[in-house]
């Protein structure tokens, strides 16, 4: 497994992107960029653009414009369009507090070239000694314009940057967290904002989450393992309309123990009933029996459970601030999360079959 981090960069071009469709540009560009560990994410327009950028903005290493390009996405190429996308720009970075590296990569064949390239070089120029020069040509032999100087740059600023280093130090965790992965890309959200905090907290001054993030990362975790058949839908609730976790339920039975619930309403005999996972222990009291979760695994999950706020799950909007009396407490268990996520992702690798999983869930 490599522990080298893929920076992400936002590029609008619409040269790169038409369509939907990604160009021969973008093709030649990003075979390029794979050399220095960087993911181009191409928008044909500023306004979806922008919506990725206040969405995803964590996830972000630095963005790349094109001085020619289209503001909405019905519009045609604008020449004013730097000088529209930089106060937007400029709102975004106010709202979260941190300050992403821009770059202008273009064919430099506009008629007032020079005038955009001068207005927006001001804005620029305060972090021009650390971000490096501003405008790179498309089609140069220069090598301090071309492509790849951009790219080199982007690279030597992104290593430093605070979630960069994050994703570094803890690469066997959230490689089994986001798109397409085990776990949900809202749990690595959450996970990379938490530790963030942690390392770097004179960046992360008075964040705010939606819901206890820790809870949340383990109610994905038990999303997770209800796909790929290790927990029962009993352990899940309707409330409003909504499917949720039941984080007790969930965590004591991963841990081997045995789960009481009553029959479901339509069924007449009404009967409760009692599930586990695999053999009960032989003996009450002996610890022979199966479980998902060895003791070590289960106790730091049932600590991360009673640690955190009942009434904070993954569908609640309500704001939820680190504690300061408690935040060492807080920042102890976000460590831990790491090592339970580590553990699970081995796990799955040895028991990924749904069908052998879901039949080790058994009546008592």
């Amino acid at each position: 497994m490599t522990n080298d981090v893929i920076y992400k960069v936002l590029w609008v071009d619409d040269q790169a992107l038409e369509n939907c469709e990604i160009t021969s540009l973008y093709v030649g560009f990003q075979g390029t960029a794979d050399k220095y560990n960087i993911e181009l994410v191409p928008f044909e327009n500023w306004e979806e653009a922008e919506y990725s950028l206040k969405k995803n903005f964590e996830e972000y290493s630095a963005i790349i414009l094109d001085a020619n390009c289209k503001i909405h996405k019905d519009d045609t190429e604008k020449e004013e369009f730097i000088t529209a996308v930089l106060p937007s720009l400029t709102n975004i970075f106010g709202e979260k507090r941190r300050v992403l590296p821009w770059y202008i990569l273009s064919a430099g064949t506009m008629s007032n070239f020079g005038n955009v390239v001068n207005g927006a070089r001001y804005q620029h120029s305060k972090h021009e000694e650390d971000w490096g020069d501003m405008l790179y040509l498309k089609d140069t032999t220069d090598c301090e314009a071309a492509p790849e100087k951009l790219l080199e740059n982007i690279t030597r600023i992104a290593k430093d940057m605070a979630m960069n280093v994050v994703l570094y130090r803890h690469h066997d965790t959230f490689c089994y967290m986001g798109e397409g992965r085990l776990i949900d890309v809202r749990a690595r959200k959450l996970m990379l904002r938490m530790l963030s905090a942690l390392y770097y907290p004179e960046e992360n001054i008075g964040f705010e989450y939606k819901g206890n993030p820790l809870r949340q990362v383990l109610e994905y975790l038990f999303w997770s393992a209800l796909e790929h058949g290790l927990l029962p839908e009993e352990c899940i609730e309707e409330e409003n309309g909504k499917r949720r976790i039941v984080v007790q339920l969930a965590s004591l039975f991963m841990a081997g123990g045995n789960v009481k619930f009553r029959k479901r309403e339509d069924d007449s005999s009404k009967v409760n009933v009692t599930i586990r996972w695999g053999k009960a222990p032989s003996k009450q009291g002996r610890d022979d029996g199966d479980a998902i979760f060895p003791s070590e695994i289960a106790e730091i999950v049932n600590n991360i459970r009673k640690f955190t706020n009942e009434d904070s799950h993954t569908s609640e909007d309500e704001p939820w601030f680190i504690d300061e009396e408690r935040k060492d407490i807080f920042f102890g268990y976000v460590l831990q999360m790491c090592h339970v996520i580590r553990w699970y992702g081995k796990y799955i690798k040895k028991h990924s079959d749904y069908d052998e999983n879901i039949n080790m869930i058994n009546l008592v």
